[in-house]
């Protein structure tokens, strides 16, 4: 009999409990974060340009940008604000560059759509490419 009690007290005890669970917010940029191998197309020259990118976080606490790092194969840093999956790479002057664009994440690798347009050679056409980042 008091060992039966002493059980029901210890589950009358433990249901009483409550289990508190603290989640850390993710930060969806992580899910950029690497090294690609870049496997670039550009429509306008009908050529394919195969480089090295990395993907860095801004310092950023509560930033949304990372960085896209020798993007087009310039040896310089590209501006791009996380939104869940998907990438904005705003209209942004990188030297003599004009770049803009869009990005997703697709099953891993970074699948993005940009312009590039050289202000040093402005009859030069606006460069258009389709560009698949293969994570290492």
């Amino acid at each position: 009999m008091k060992h039966g009690l002493l059980i029901l007290l210890g589950i009358l005890f433990l249901s009483s409990c409550d289990l508190i669970i603290v989640e850390e917010p993710f930060d969806p940029r992580l899910n950029f974060v690497g090294r690609y191998d870049a496997e670039e197309y550009s429509e306008t020259f009908d050529e394919y340009l195969y480089y090295d990118v990395r993907v860095t976080l801004d310092d950023g606490y509560y930033s949304d940008i990372i960085y896209l790092e020798n993007f087009y194969n310039l040896n310089a840093d590209v501006q791009a604000e996380v939104y869940g999956n998907s990438i904005t790479i705003p209209r942004q002057r990188i030297g003599n560059w004009l770049i803009q664009g869009t990005g997703h994440l697709e099953y891993g690798d970074l699948v993005l759509t940009y312009s590039v347009e050289d202000l040093n050679r402005p009859r030069l056409p606006v460069d258009f490419c389709n560009t698949i980042m293969y994570l290492r």
